[in-house]
């Protein structure tokens, strides 16, 4: 009687599906069961620096189409080549996790109710949140500090939990200026611009670690200007039409997601000072 392999399967069914194996794969999910090369220690190093590098070269050359090359990541997904790119929702909640940690330090921390109040006053916009923020400390006997630590989690929670809001919105307005493609087209660009935009956001950062917050207005408008740029860019791509209709809808899409966005804030603020003051 011969010894078994050292590369035959430890598992006589597929840990994944537990369907009977016939070969080394599972021909119904295509897993692979672990045999005693698998568990060898060089096999071990040897995969993981695999993987690492596999996953470095692919996420360079995602980040790297994104911003040279605008709408060819969305093309390329379209066509069916995948594999060589990260997958857009997987690249989209990155770059927004860090743009999201960036912005939330303290400090440089944008979804801060006192940064919010401070940009109030200086644009003669001020508000009545911060006297419903007093009012309701005098109510619930505690500092106002306390309450706008409570506001800035709440504000910050969410934030994140409502972070698609952007990426459907955006969709939406696409949907309605390139009405005939299939709805989950739209939503791949959308990804892909918002993924662009959160990673010129993360760049800005920086300004604002070094600066605070002021002259922000005019950066806004450097932005909406990047980001109709890109869209010029990027939308023959995937969306060929003329020169002068790809300026007017890089217009619309720019001006629709400032709106979208101002709606996204002004109902996560609204949100967080319900579940303050309540």
């Amino acid at each position: 009687m011969t010894a078994p392999s050292r590369h035959q399967p430890i598992a006589q069914t597929c840990p994944e599906c537990n369907t009977p194996l016939v070969g080394t794969y599972c021909h119904a999910c295509g897993e692979k069961p672990a045999d005693a090369h698998d568990l060898s220690l060089k096999h071990f190093i040897g995969h993981g620096i695999h993987e690492l590098t596999h996953f470095d070269s692919k996420i360079f050359r995602t980040l790297k189409t994104l911003v040279l090359a605008p709408g060819t990541l969305t093309a390329d997904y379209l066509a069916g080549r995948k594999k060589r790119y990260v997958p857009p929702l997987r690249l989209y909640l990155v770059i927004f996790a860090i743009s999201f940690f960036l912005y939330t330090r303290p400090g440089v921390s944008l979804y801060d109710v006192r940064v919010f109040n401070a940009a109030s006053y200086t644009h003669g916009n001020a508000n009545g949140l911060e006297k419903n923020l007093e009012s309701a400390a005098e109510q619930k006997h505690t500092s106002k500090e306390i309450l706008y630590e409570r506001f800035n989690e709440h504000w910050q929670h969410d934030v994140s939990l409502f972070q698609l809001s952007d990426v459907i919105v955006f969709a939406l307005i696409l949907a309605a200026v390139n009405w005939r493609r299939y709805f989950v087209e739209h939503l791949i660009f959308s990804l892909h611009t918002l993924s662009f935009a959160f990673l010129y956001e993360c760049l800005m950062w920086l300004y604002y670690a070094r600066f605070g917050f002021r002259q922000n207005l005019p950066l806004i408008g450097i932005f909406m200007l990047v980001l109709f740029l890109y869209l010029w860019r990027a939308l023959p791509r995937v969306y060929p039409t003329s020169r002068w209709k790809t300026v007017l809808k890089a217009a619309v899409l720019v001006v629709g997601l400032e709106f979208a966005r101002i709606f996204f804030l002004s109902f996560t603020l609204t949100l967080a000072n319900y579940q303050t003051v309540n």
